[in-house]
């Protein structure tokens, strides 16, 4: 099992989007959520992407 934290370090609620589910979560400032895989752990096994509209894992 392989896990990443993912934090909103802004003044402003950011949506998190975990993919390939394409559910959506939403982060208060200050906040954040760790990411589990159910899977063994891989060499790289979280792709995280910020952009305009928040942040995808």
């Amino acid at each position: 099992m392989a896990k990443t934290s993912v934090s909103n370090e802004t003044s402003s609620v950011v949506c998190l989007w975990v993919e390939p589910w394409g559910t959506d979560h939403w982060m208060e400032p200050g906040g954040e959520f760790t990411v589990v895989t159910e899977t063994d752990p891989e060499p790289s096994p979280f792709n995280v992407v910020v952009h305009d509209q928040g942040i995808t894992v």
